[in-house]
């Protein structure tokens, strides 16, 4: 079957091809030290004298709390046909350890919702993936939202950055 121009993630994964793919990307997966392990290791390396990996949660579930957030929203037409980006957002999603959440099927393409992983520069966050077929290319909009900090240092641009990329290239 010619997947390429599927827009239902579950047709499309249960193409033995399209799994192939996936597994490929989760095999060269990385795993980044998390915003938790980051500040423990501060304590335990002496350079804190207070316990950061007990107060940055509660800190940025208070500034959470107050409405403070970052991200950014990147939207572009891929050259592709929907099948293909949708197989090449999820290789994207796997290979840069962002757990696939929820999925919204529509008629034209489908709405993904993964995390975004905490790491030195930010706490866990959402990253929202619309894909919608524009004949035989695909539009995308992609979001990030970190609640609970005011800067992300970067992180939510490198991210889109890495996931467009990822777009335009093959798939895994």
């Amino acid at each position: 079957m010619d997947w390429s121009h599927e827009h239902r993630l579950d047709v499309l994964l249960a193409q033995p091809e399209v799994r192939d793919l996936i597994a490929g990307a989760a095999a060269g997966a990385r795993k980044p030290e998390s915003a938790e392990e980051f500040l423990a290791g501060l304590t335990t390396r002496g350079a804190v004298s207070v316990a950061l990996g007990v107060l940055g949660p509660i800190a940025s579930e208070l500034y959470a709390s107050a409405g403070v957030k970052t991200g950014k929203v990147r939207r572009e037409t891929i050259p592709a046909p929907i099948g293909t980006t949708l197989v090449r957002t999820l290789c994207s999603l796997v290979r840069n350890g962002q757990a696939l959440k929820t999925v919204k099927q529509g008629e034209d393409g489908c709405i993904l919702q993964a995390e975004l992983p905490s790491d030195a520069w930010s706490w866990p966050g959402s990253l929202i993936i619309t894909v919608q077929r524009l004949g035989d290319a695909t539009e995308v909009e992609a979001a990030t939202a970190i609640r609970g900090q005011l800067f992300d240092w970067g992180k939510s641009g490198r991210r889109l950055a890495s996931l467009f990329r990822d777009l335009h290239g093959e798939p895994a």
